[in-house]
């Protein structure tokens, strides 16, 4: 059982990872020109001045990366509960606690990702725009936390009686 939760802790750091390099790399939408110059924009800095789609993009990431910093303490408790204690009913609600804040940051990034692959074609210039790979990071980092999420709702429903 000590495997899952180990696991969890993985899955919810390279999740973490992931969200943090697709939050603060300027790679979300790319540009091409002729083939030969490539420019991105990334979502940090935050600006003001963007469009609303972009922005609420923004803010759900910026959301999804804070809500790693109360979800890795709540999980080390647990996971140090699990260690010298064994899991037992009363820690159940810090992993159903794990579980609730992995569904909100996979709902906020997939939105986010939804977003910019719906509207990266309208943002700009009219030069090739499309999505770039720190919209894919967080999608990656979604389905890595959906994977966690699932495994974390498992282990509070079948292992901690």
């Amino acid at each position: 059982m000590s495997a899952k939760v180990y696991a969890i802790g993985a899955l919810i750091l390279v999740s973490f990872i992931l969200t943090t390099v697709a939050t603060f790399t300027k790679n979300w939408i790319v540009w091409s020109v002729a083939g030969l110059y490539h420019y991105g924009i990334g979502i940090v800095p935050y600006n003001s001045n963007e469009v609303t789609w972009f922005a609420a993009a923004s803010w759900m990431m910026f959301i999804s990366f804070g809500l790693f910093f109360p979800l890795i303490l709540i999980y080390l408790h647990a996971a140090y509960k699990v260690h010298h204690h064994g899991c037992c009913h009363s820690i159940r609600h810090n992993f159903h606690g794990c579980t609730l804040i992995l569904s909100v940051i996979v709902i906020m990034e997939a939105v986010a990702f939804i977003l910019m692959a719906v509207n990266a074609n309208n943002y700009g210039y009219g030069v090739s725009e499309s999505i770039g790979s720190s919209a894919y990071l967080a999608l990656s980092s979604g389905i890595v936390a959906t994977v966690a999420m699932s495994l974390s709702g498992h282990v509070a429903r079948r292992d901690c009686h």
